[in-house]
Order: C-alpha cells, then structure tokens, then sequence
C-alpha cells in the first residue's frame, strides 16, 4: 500500500503530542494504512466529513471502536446503529436533549453558572478542569439522566468507556471491567429505578409505548451519560485555555458577548475532545482515489479534520471572527452528536456569567488526559481576576502573583504546553 505511515495513533508517543502526528497523517495521503492498528485512517476534513455523511457505506452499526468486544457490548446504543434503527432511537434521546426540549433548564443552568463563576471569583486559585468545567456539566447531567449513582461513577463510566474505544491495549484493557460494570448495570435497569420525569424515565416510557424494545431501553441510557459529560468538560477546559493564553481574546469577548456563540464552536474545533470514531466499510469504496476494500475499518479523525489548513486559514489559532465555522467536533450527519445542544447551553452559561464579572483569567500548566479516544487537559491551574469596574466588598481584591499561576504564551497557545 502507498499510503502507509508506521505509527501507533493510540501509543504513547501520539497522545503526548498529536498534532504533528495528525499533520502527518494528512500529509500522507487522503486514507492511510496504519499497520500497527490494522485501520485505514482519514484525517483530512472535507474527507471526514463525506464519510461522516455516508452511513451507508461508513456503518456504525458494527461499532465505532477499536476492538471486537467494546463494539459487540455497544451495539443496542445509538451511536452503535444504522439506518431506520438509528433513527427510531435517536428520536427518542432528542425528545430530551433536541434544542425545543432543553428550554426548561435554560434558567436553572445560567443559575448555575453564575454560583459557579462567584464561588471561584472568591476563591485565590482553582483547577480549570475538575473545577470549572466539571462541576456545571455533571451537576447539570446527573439531575436531567436520573439515574441513581453518584457523580464520581458517571465520570468514571465516561472516561472508561472512552478509553475502552481503543484497540486492545494496556489502557483498553483497564477499561474493560468497568465497561462490563456498566453493561452489568444497565442490564439490570428498570423504570422503577431511576427518577421520575428524568431523561433516563423518558428512555423506558418510549418503551413501554413500543417505540423501542426495552433492552434499547436499559442501553440507550448510557447515551445520555458518556456523550454528555467528558466531551463538554474537555471542550469547557481548552475555551479556559484560549481565553486566558491567546492575547485580547477575553478583553474581546468582554467588549462584544455577541461572540460568545463563535468563542464556544472555536473552542470545540481545537478540543475535539473526541479524536476519532472508527466505521466498519459496508462496500468497496474510494476516499479520493485511496481504495478501501468491504469488511476493513477506518477511523475518522475528528482532531486532525479541525486542524486541516485545507479547510481552516491558520487552523491552530483560536480566532473569534473566523468565518468558516464548518468544524467536526460535534461530528457530521446522521450521527452528529446528540448532547451537542446542551454543551453549548453549559459552555454559553458559563461565559455569561464570566463576562460582567471576570476581569481576567490566569492560567498555570495543564497536564494531558492519556486516553486512547479522547484528547484534552486533565488539570488546568487557574485564577479569576474580578472586574475591577464592579466592586463588590464580599469579593477579595486580587491576589498578588502567584509563581505557580503565571500567564503564559507559548508559540501555540491553542495546545498544552505539558504532559503527565
């Protein structure tokens, strides 16, 4: 094959530092043969993005993973589905999470936001990551899903799943009891154990209607929990990042909240929390002129796609007036994320809050998340800096420096600067 490149996209080596990696991969050619993982890789992003439209030839039906077991124990889920199937079952998440549906938690998550920002205003320092982008998504998910379990075990279902997307490696393998925890537990579920009027309640009423069998049921509640925490929590991390790292992007967005929507989709396309789902290749196809026999696998590229300089003018910096905002972050087609809606509520919330009353963001170094699917920082150093046109005697004044917190510029801000 032509198109080979010899690296493991899930070792080490990759998850340290991957966007020269991605770069390489775009580089070498619209799909390439990637030996170690016995995968085709598409890394460019208007070829990720035909593929993501055509479910009929890229199937998720025989999962979105790397490895025959995570994909054999997702399939009643709606991200492990095709055709008709899909679209009875994500009609049914949408009837909780689709924009007319979230209009109820509207106030009650901007209250939320604004507690959040107050609490770490008055606070002399806090992780960007367990936080602020954690607290608002989990307090928000684990009330909405319903489900009774502590917000720790929804966070550690998550990440594990994720991380048991992988091929069969070390970090998979560790995931992998507390995948079959999890299968275990939404095997057992019922109406009766979760909250009345929650999500997870709605899911077993479609059930009962008919609408889905309740086996879809019991598993289609896992697609409320894993895609509705890690990816919001990761993308909420790096739009920390950029404002407190990219020079006048916080002063700017202070200046005109009107750039809010565009602060939030720019941050989800240098996240792109998610770097890549795998498709099963229903037929003998081409990927601008790369065949790709039925029966092999390609993994699609979120991460590389968003950084693709074919699609995007200067792709590794954060821009508020970038005018093409056509990032894959939140996926393409048929199975665009469904909890996308409600990531961009908690992500807006929150810069809302932050606007009348952060004057500033101070950032330390950030570690990585070491995850074979997903990407992003697993600790961020921060500091709020009040608005000094809003005193408010119950805020301290601002703290004197700090060596542990400083503000810095790398060559990319749009990356960390620092691995675990």
């Amino acid at each position: 094959m032509s198109h080979l490149l010899d690296i493991d996209l899930y070792g080490p080596t990759v998850l340290a530092d991957p966007l020269p990696h991605y770069a390489a991969l775009r580089d070498a050619g619209p799909a390439v043969w990637l030996p170690r993982n016995k995968l085709w890789a598409v890394a460019r992003h208007a070829d990720v993005k035909t593929a993501l439209r055509d479910a009929e030839t890229f199937r998720s039906g025989a999962g979105v993973g790397a490895n025959r077991l995570i994909n054999r124990l997702s399939r009643h889920t709606v991200l492990n589905s095709d055709g008709d199937v899909h679209t009875a079952r994500r009609r049914v998440l949408l009837r909780s999470v689709g924009p007319r549906h979230l209009t109820d938690v509207e106030e009650p998550i901007r209250e939320r936001a604004e507690a959040l920002v107050a609490r770490l205003l008055a606070a002399p320092g806090f992780d960007g990551v367990t936080d602020f982008a954690t607290a608002l998504p989990v307090e928000v998910v684990a009330d909405l899903v319903g489900l009774r379990v502590d917000a720790a075990r929804l966070l550690h279902w998550g990440r594990t799943t994720f991380d048991a997307l992988g091929p069969t490696n070390r970090r998979s393998l560790r995931a992998a009891p507390s995948g079959l925890g999890l299968a275990r537990r939404t095997a057992r579920l019922s109406h009766s154990d979760v909250v009345p009027g929650t999500w997870a309640a709605a899911v077993f009423a479609a059930a009962e209607a008919g609408d889905i069998s309740e086996r879809e049921a019991r598993t289609m509640v896992i697609d409320f929990v894993v895609p509705s925490l890690d990816t919001t929590i990761l993308a909420a991390a790096h739009l920390l990042w950029c404002l407190g790292t990219v020079p006048g992007a916080w002063e700017a967005l202070r200046a005109d909240p009107g750039l809010i929507p565009a602060a939030v989709v720019e941050a989800v396309r240098l996240a792109s929390p998610v770097r890549g789902f795998t498709r099963l290749v229903a037929r003998d196809t081409d990927i601008d002129g790369v065949r790709i026999r039925a029966g092999q696998r390609v993994v699609l590229l979120y991460a590389a796609a968003n950084r693709d300089e074919r699609a995007f003018d200067r792709p590794d910096e954060f821009d508020l007036h970038r005018a093409r905002h056509d990032q894959l972050g939140w996926g393409k087609g048929p199975h665009t994320c469904v909890g996308m809606h409600l990531a961009k509520l908690e992500m807006t919330a929150l810069l809302r809050a932050m606007v009348p009353a952060v004057g500033g963001v101070r950032l330390g170094l950030p570690t990585l998340v070491v995850n074979n699917v997903l990407q992003g920082f697993a600790t961020l150093p921060a500091r709020f800096l009040p608005n000094p046109s809003l005193p408010n005697p119950s805020l301290p004044n601002p703290s004197p420096p700090n060596p542990s917190l400083p503000n810095p510029s790398p060559p990319n801000p749009s990356l960390p600067v620092e691995a675990p």
